[in-house]
């Protein structure tokens, strides 16, 4: 006759068990809530109830039977996590004579890995190895009594689905193949199914709260109100590498010389707007349009009626004749002859004269 390999008393299987349950409860009890619905980090807890459809462990020839159990896991990234979780079956074997009361209890631990990060329904494969025990009572003959565990292994797939605002809650369902070779009075390898389904509770995971932004926390966050854009220490504080009080990453020029003014982008200013910041702007003043040396002040007027080439409306005015503030000449009589090179500039309206603005006399 063979022998089990392991062999899990039923005063252990009570104690891990109680075990499992406090763990859960003081998790439930002290975790921090702000959980994403499978995000990396997160903690998962949940209870099933199901159905299993055991091999014959002949001689025992066990009836299918409701199961139940508890689980507990934890996502490595949005896509693996690992678990454990202890589960429970009893039915009844069909031998000649009485028949016995069968249980069949599994401690185990999986790999997941889970599709649709961040989506509210998410489905995963599985595959794992655990403890499968098989124990029986009220058998005869006595000689046939069972109560032995050997290791087995487990492949599967489910889904879950997440639901409320934080998809801190959610419903799970499972199916599974496992496989173990009990030993002992039980002959050959045995391939059971299950199925089954229940509440899940996922906690601690995603980021933690960022108010700012910042990507740093809140709780090492000494600047905890960053504006929108700017690039922060290891601290949560805004950085300023040019010292213009223009956040890096909000300043569009962030390489400003020490001590210039700056306007609200960061950029030097140019009040006048020639292209030359007024820090070393000569001509401050500048019309606008002007080309300008690297001083900022005008550079061309070519017809030298002081109106700078750019804003310069009459770029052709003759030498001498005075021109208004955009260039264009001027005549005050309105004899056709301009302001500068009109001799007699207060010719009375209607008066004809001569290409000197002088009235002509007749004859």
């Amino acid at each position: 006759m063979r022998t089990s390999s392991i062999t899990t008393k039923p005063a252990a299987r009570a104690a891990m068990t109680a075990l499992a349950v406090v763990v859960a409860a003081l998790a439930l009890a002290s975790a921090p809530v702000f959980a994403h619905g499978g995000e990396k980090g997160d903690i998962e807890i949940g209870f099933y109830f199901g159905q299993e459809k055991p091999d014959s462990y002949n001689p025992l020839d066990p009836e299918d039977a409701a199961l139940w159990g508890v689980r507990g896991g934890y996502f490595l990234t949005d896509r693996w996590s690992a678990e454990g979780s202890w589960q429970t079956s009893s039915t009844t074997g069909n031998m000649s004579g009485p028949d016995p009361d069968v249980d069949l209890n599994a401690f185990r631990g999986n790999i997941l890995c889970n599709f649709r990060p961040g989506k509210k329904f998410r489905w995963f494969l599985t595959a794992g190895i655990g403890l499968e025990s098989v124990n029986t009572s009220d058998v005869t003959p006595s000689t046939l009594d069972v109560d032995g565990s050997a290791f087995g292994y487990n492949l599967g797939g489910g889904g879950r689905w997440f639901f409320g605002k934080s998809r801190s809650w959610g419903l799970r369902a499972d199916a599974r193949w496992v496989t173990t070779d009990p030993g002992g009075d039980i002959d050959g390898s045995q391939s059971n199914y299950e199925y089954n389904g229940g509440l899940l509770w996922a906690f601690g995971g995603g980021a933690p709260p960022d108010d700012d932004g910042d990507h740093v926390p809140n709780k090492n966050d000494t600047c905890a109100s960053t504006p929108k854009g700017a690039r922060v220490d290891s601290k949560g504080c805004p950085t300023d590498a040019d010292g213009d009080r223009i956040y890096d990453g909000i300043d569009k020029c962030a390489d400003t010389p020490r001590g210039w003014p700056v306007d609200l982008t960061g950029c030097p200013k140019d009040t006048d707007g020639d292209g030359v910041a007024d820090e070393v702007d000569a001509c401050k003043d500048t019309p606008k349009g002007p080309k300008v040396d690297e001083k900022g002040c005008p550079t061309e007027d070519a017809d030298k009626d002081g109106i700078w080439d750019g804003a310069d409306r009459c770029p052709a005015t003759p030498t001498g004749v005075k021109v208004d503030p955009v260039g264009c000449p001027m005549d005050a009589d309105g004899d056709g002859v301009w302001d500068g090179i009109d001799t007699c500039p207060n010719t009375p309206k209607g008066t004809q004269v001569d290409d000197k603005g002088c009235p002509v006399t007749a004859g």
